[in-house]
């Protein structure tokens, strides 16, 4: 065996294998780490998106509700006019609610729960706007006043919220331990 032969040598020919393994490793790592870092980056968005519609409908169901009453106690056509904005809102940020549900199962329930919520204090406005036609302003207000569809619906929305809220806070705890195992390898 000829020693200057670098290309018969064993030690060059193991020390490019361990060279080419730890490249192999590094090359890994780093795909696992953006990996790691692209679903907590996308599990942030999709919550925050969560959050920014589920404060949307919060504040139109309360704009809702004080317009309502307005509208029931002074006939002012504008104040229809904000109810029905209100509830253009709502259905708006409530398709964006679902359509994020599509994409992700564990949030799909209480999305859905949230619409079943929204519709009801929806059908009991519209009862009270009938009621307000038939038998006076003072009784459809009395209705708003006794109902608890609206406030049940709040109360659904901001359970949504903890939930989205836990889940974005999940994940990066998960993808933080994930990081930390990545670290101790490095």
């Amino acid at each position: 065996m000829d020693l200057n032969s670098a290309e018969d040598s064993g030690i060059v020919r193991i020390g490019f294998a361990l060279a080419l393994v730890v490249i192999c490793l590094g090359i890994g790592f780093h795909y696992a780490l953006n990996r790691s870092l692209t679903k907590v980056n996308d599990s942030l968005t999709g919550g925050f998106l969560i959050l920014e519609h589920v404060d949307s409908i919060l504040d139109d169901l309360d704009r809702l509700s004080l317009n309502q009453r307005a509208f029931l106690g002074t006939g002012d056509e504008r104040f229809s006019q904000d109810v029905v904005e209100s509830v253009m809102e709502i259905e708006r940020h409530m398709d964006s609610l679902q359509q994020i549900a599509r994409k992700g199962a564990r949030l799909r329930q209480p999305i859905d729960n949230l619409a079943r919520a929204i519709d009801w204090a929806l059908d009991s406005l519209g009862k009270s706007n009938e009621l307000e036609q038939t038998s006076g302003a003072a009784v459809a207000i009395a209705l708003l006043d006794n109902d608890e569809s609206l406030e049940d619906a709040k109360e659904v929305a901001q359970r949504l919220r903890r939930q989205a809220t836990d889940r974005v806070f999940d994940r990066v705890q998960t993808e933080r331990k994930m990081k930390a195992i990545l670290d101790v390898l490095f």
